[in-house]
């Protein structure tokens, strides 16, 4: 079997190929099946000149549609293939983006339809659109990522299905996808206090004076109860050292892929941009090894971790060891929503952390996955787009762990830039039990069923 597969493999794309290339669609191959047979039978056999007219009047319909839908495919091929190179396309994720390309309008060839797709990158929606008489293409990402390389793949066929060729036009262009930022643009500074300073000690170890005060618990020496507190109160209360915190002067940040990380690694990117992770710090991320301390470097590493999201974390923990050698620093997690591997590699490093650590985590708009499942049939009548958004118990998972952890967790509202306590989710599951919108808004304003790629030449516009 894994022959064989292996095989399918290696035939594949020879395969689709020649699938591609073949003009008759299904429809096409049956009206030309049913004209054959009028023919053999109807027209020849009892000399019906009805039958013939017909027959051969559809024959060369069909004829017709297969060589205008093959030479508009291979001439806009063609034409697309001199399109002169351009410079690496920069977009932001959920946002319509404008490429630059301007197709040929094809309006003299009529009846033709084309399928405008982007086959690489992947996760690329693209439309063509007509404004002042001209086409314009512009293209959205679903993901953050980084290809060198554009591959178009238009579907060309006739307004009655007869006839289809695919072909395949690549361009030496590249794509740098960064996450969209939302409403993410007020976020306040990152950096959390760190052990160290003058007094009691400059590690902040409970090494000093005993200054502070705590309830008293079974196996607490007696010398250290605080016996006029005890007179006032009548608690038990017992002297502990002073434990030193000051402002961390140095910021370590690292984004951890994983799924849904999306609206995480816009919030990073923000931090970055925006001089928010303080006047010296030092980023890493999942997928790159090393860490930067400039911004150029450290939003590529915030785009090229979204090829890493099955090992996230795994480099947490040699950077924060590394980084630790110089001295105290805050630590500044950006963490996906929903728990995976990465949970347990982040908890082995902040639990053997003297020093507090703040964990970032962006999330779209809140649903409850239950209710979303009790309503699925009425999402079965509206769009097949697949759902976006942070399923909320899956978020309260992570919260509950990395708080068992004394771990401070700032959850992020991409859509709206808000700031989302447990008071405020837990709202969101007793009073507002929706679904989530499909997709974070547009920057642009666009609107995403403008300007349908469908019928981008010919009549059918």
């Amino acid at each position: 079997m894994s022959r064989l597969r292996a095989l399918l493999a290696r035939a594949w794309p020879f395969l689709r190929r020649v699938v591609d290339l073949w003009p008759l669609t299904w429809l096409g191959a049956l009206v030309v099946a049913l004209a054959l047979a009028a023919l053999r039978w109807l027209a020849f056999a009892d000399l019906d000149l009805t039958a013939l007219v017909l027959g051969y009047g559809t024959l060369g319909v069909v004829l017709v549609a297969v060589v205008t839908v093959a030479a508009t495919a291979f001439g806009l091929r063609r034409r697309l293939r001199k399109v002169p190179a351009a410079p690496t396309l920069v977009v932001e994720t959920d946002a319509w983006t404008p490429t630059g390309l301007r197709p040929p309008s094809l309006g003299w060839v009529p009846l033709i339809r084309i399928d405008w797709r982007w086959r690489s990158p992947a996760s690329a929606d693209a439309q063509v659109l007509r404004r002042l008489g001209r086409l314009e293409e512009r293209v959205r990402v679903a993901e953050r990522g980084e290809t060198r390389e554009l591959v178009r793949r238009l579907l060309v066929g006739d307004v009655f299905g007869l006839a289809r060729v695919a072909v395949e036009v690549p361009e030496a262009r590249g794509l740098r996808a960064l996450p969209n930022l939302g409403a993410l643009g007020h976020l306040p500074a990152l950096a959390s206090p760190a052990g160290g300073g003058d007094l009691p000690h400059p590690l902040g170890l409970a090494e000093g004076d005993r200054v502070d005060m705590r309830r008293y618990v079974a196996g607490d020496p007696a010398r250290f109860i605080h016996w006029k507190v005890f007179g006032r109160t009548r608690r038990l209360m017992v002297r502990v050292p002073e434990r030193a915190l000051t402002r961390a002067h140095r910021t370590i940040a690292y984004l951890v892929a994983g799924p849904r990380d999306e609206p995480s690694a816009a919030a990073a990117r923000v931090a970055i941009e925006r001089g928010l992770l303080g006047a010296e710090w030092s980023f890493a991320a999942d997928g790159t090894p090393g860490a930067t301390s400039t911004v150029a470097d450290a939003i590529s590493r915030v785009v090229h971790s979204a090829g890493a999201r099955d090992e996230g974390a795994a480099g947490l923990a040699a950077f924060v060891e590394r980084a630790e050698r110089s001295g105290p620093a805050s630590l500044v997690l950006f963490a996906p929503p929903a728990p995976g591997a990465w949970l347990d590699r982040t908890l082995a490093v902040v639990r053997r952390r003297v020093a507090s650590t703040r964990v970032v985590i962006g999330v779209d708009a809140l649903y409850d996955g239950s209710a979303a499942d009790r309503r699925r049939w009425r999402w079965l009548l509206r769009s097949g787009a697949p759902v976006a958004g942070t399923e909320l118990g899956a978020l309260e998972r992570v919260c509950a762990v990395l708080g068992a952890a004394r771990v401070e967790v700032v959850v992020l509202e991409r859509p709206t830039g808000r700031v989302l306590g447990a008071p405020h989710r837990a709202a969101l599951r007793s009073d507002r039990l929706t679904a989530p919108p499909r997709t974070v808004p547009a920057r642009d304003g666009a609107r995403d069923d403008a300007g349908r790629s469908a019928g981008v030449g010919g009549r059918a516009a």
